[in-house]
């Protein structure tokens, strides 16, 4: 075996180094750590070239004595830490004693510093973790420090290092999120000799937010705050509509510090559940505070991982906090759009176009009284009384709940005929009168409140007074309410509310259908299920064993009657299988997910207006409807405002 020797002080302190400083980045971090420690208000940092060559931290905090010039230089040497209790509790950021001593083996530093209530400052150069000079110098109360040619001495470090844009990327990446765990702290980044951000230092987050993220990003938070078993958490999170394709603006910090957290980011995308688009991840700029003693900050050498006492705690706090704040978020989607563009084409030959002589094309309206069922469609005119047709199965179901139908009863004047044609009889009368003499007294519409015996709850929503447009497309449901256009995802709307009636259920509804169905599936598809048979029950499946990797479906929600359920249980069956793990509560919803899409009335199918009138009445009542199961919107608001920019009215 080789002999053991003990290694020369130089290339210890540049091993270490190589485990403290990664890239140019991670000397930003240690001295802006260092220069908030010092209790710094202002904080400049300049950089060239990426960092590589020139990297300079200026502050206004307390500033280092002379005599402890030095000594911070030297490895371990620390004023955050005085005994074993300290670590037990760490409050700091820059608190091991490391950084300096490391950036000096690996580059040329200077440093000038002037401390609180001391006339003259000190310049001290050290270059390769060797003293070069220490002397007077004049400077302002804080803390300069200069870096230049970093891994000079180490030339397979500076070779791996990336391009000088790549760099200085990460540097202001790092500088980012040390501004919004600071928002009291004024930041300024400059980057070769360009202003590349600078945060107000008002103490207030969202200024912060606003310097760093822009304007879009800001607009689209919510705010956050709140506090589960001794655990605080505050700040700002996306709405569910703001979600982005990757999670690069998810930022945690504990007690101020950042950190990469799995509990914290699954305690986020967990509470965004059935509100955000599945493929879309929320953004955050999210502090939890708790006591320091509960949380291990020295875990990783760059510390940003971190370990705690009690992570289930830390992941509930988190989880309904979020949860909280999307549930207590009624706003809707704005309608926006682009300026628009008129297209004008010119006078031919220098004629103008006399309005006098575009003659408009109108027609003559003709006077009818038009009786249907609820929710059938009216084809075309028809000039006598027809028997009652099959219709398509009413699609808003639900209403009846919720809203009674009156009875319509038509007198004919002088007269003593009592025939009534009700709207639940499912007859369609389509009446026409010719023009009468002015004498002649016009048919008079009575409308018959239905008689009950049970009062309606005065718990019911109140809905909103609005007025019923029309329907776009067949799909989507058009009201005025409040000033604003509503435009309402009949389809996304009607899913939602299914989805939330079947989770409010305790038991799922079930049918017994009048021929049993047998689906026959693979060997996983088939276990999967047979494991499950107690959660189908609960959504309101019967399914039982019936042999040779086949199951037979008895019954099945009342929803879903139409549908192909053997297609259905053969998906519910596929996602079984690939998620064993899976806890109970997301399994059902992903079964209620596939039930209430496939139940929800779809787009393009007619919708009478009646019934899409009542069902906008339910939606409005609902102000807690706002996205479909897969995070869609189910309403946007187009303000009045908007539609006379688009039509000129005003600029």
């Amino acid at each position: 075996m080789p002999r053991i020797n003990v290694l020369p002080k130089n290339i210890a302190d540049l091993i270490a180094a190589g485990e403290v400083v990664e890239r140019p980045s991670s000397v930003i971090k240690e001295f802006v750590e260092n220069s908030i420690d010092a209790g710094s208000t202002k904080i400049v940092v300049e950089i060239q070239n990426g960092g590589k060559t020139y990297i300079r931290v200026t502050d206004n905090g307390c500033g280092i004595e002379r005599e402890d010039v030095p000594k911070a230089f030297i490895s371990h040497a620390t004023s955050k830490i005085n005994s074993v209790s300290d670590l037990d509790a760490i409050s700091t950021l820059g608190f091991r004693g490391e950084a300096l001593a490391s950036v000096c083996a690996v580059s040329k530093v200077e440093i000038m510093t002037t401390a609180k209530g001391s006339d003259v400052g000190t310049r001290y150069v050290i270059e390769g973790g060797e003293e070069k000079f220490i002397d007077d110098a004049g400077s302002p109360v804080g803390t300069t420090i200069i870096v230049r040619d970093l891994f000079y001495n180490i030339p397979a470090r500076l070779k791996f290092l990336k391009k000088d844009v790549q760099e200085g990327n990460y540097i202001a990446s790092v500088l980012e999120r040390i501004a919004l765990s600071n928002p009291h702290i004024a930041f300024k980044f400059i980057r070769d000799g360009k202003l590349a951000f600078q945060t107000p230092g008002d103490d207030n987050l969202k200024s912060a937010v606003y310097a760093v993220f822009g304007k879009e990003f800001t607009s689209q938070l919510l705010p956050v705050n709140g506090e589960h078993s001794g655990i605080r958490v505050h700040g700002f999170i996306t709405k569910p509509i703001a979600g982005r394709g990757n999670r690069s603006m998810q930022t945690f910090f504990v007690n101020k510090r950042y950190v990469k957290s799995v509990i914290f980011l699954t305690a986020l995308e967990n509470a965004y559940k059935n509100s955000i688009m599945v493929g879309k991840y929320p953004g955050c700029v999210l502090f939890v505070d708790m006591p320091f003693e509960t949380v291990d900050v020295n875990v990783h050498p760059a510390k940003t991982e971190v370990r705690f006492y009690d992570e289930k705690r830390v992941f509930e706090a988190v989880y309904n906090t979020v949860l909280g704040t999307l549930n207590a978020d009624f706003s809707r989607p704005q309608a926006t759009f682009n300026e628009a563009k008129v297209y004008v084409e010119p006078a031919q030959k220098g004629e103008q176009l006399k309005l006098s002589e575009v003659t408009p094309v109108v027609s003559k309206p003709e006077r009818s009284f038009i009786i249907k069922e609820f929710g059938a469609p009216v084809t075309g005119r028809e000039d006598k009384v027809s028997a009652p047709e099959k219709s398509e199965p009413k699609q808003f179901d639900f209403l009846k709940e919720q809203y009674y139908k009156p009875q319509i009863k038509i007198i004919e004047p002088e007269t003593n005929s009592d025939t009534e044609k009700s709207v639940e009889e499912t007859v369609k009368v389509i009446i026409e009168k010719e023009p009468e003499p002015p004498k002649k007294a016009e048919p008079v519409i009575e409308v018959i409140e239905p008689e009950t015996t049970e009062e309606i709850t005065p718990n019911e929503p109140e809905v909103p007074e609005f007025k019923y447009i029309g329907e776009a497309f067949n799909t989507y449901l058009m009201a005025e309410l409040e000033g604003k256009l509503v435009i309402i995802d009949k389809h996304a709307a009607h899913e939602r509310i299914l989805f939330e009636k079947f989770r409010a259920q305790a038991k799922g509804e079930s049918q017994m259908m009048l021929m049993p169905v047998s689906v026959s599936l693979t060997a996983d598809e088939y276990t999967a299920v047979l494991d499950n048979l107690e959660l189908l029950e609960k959504a309101g499946y019967e399914v039982s064993d019936f042999g040779d990797r086949c199951v037979k479906i008895s019954a099945c929600p009342p929803e879903l009657v139409n549908e192909n359920i053997g297609e259905i249980l053969t998906e519910i069956a596929g996602y079984l299988a690939k998620n064993i793990k899976s806890l109970m509560p997301d399994k059902l919803d992903w079964i209620y997910h596939s039930m209430a899409c496939r139940a929800a009335v779809k787009a393009g199918n007619f919708t009478s207006a009646y019934e899409a009138e009542k069902f906008v009445g339910v939606l409005l009542a609902n102000e807690n409807i706002r996205f479909c199961p897969h995070g869609r919107p189910v309403m946007v608001e187009m303000t009045k405002r908007e539609l006379e920019k688009q039509f000129g009215r005003i600029v």
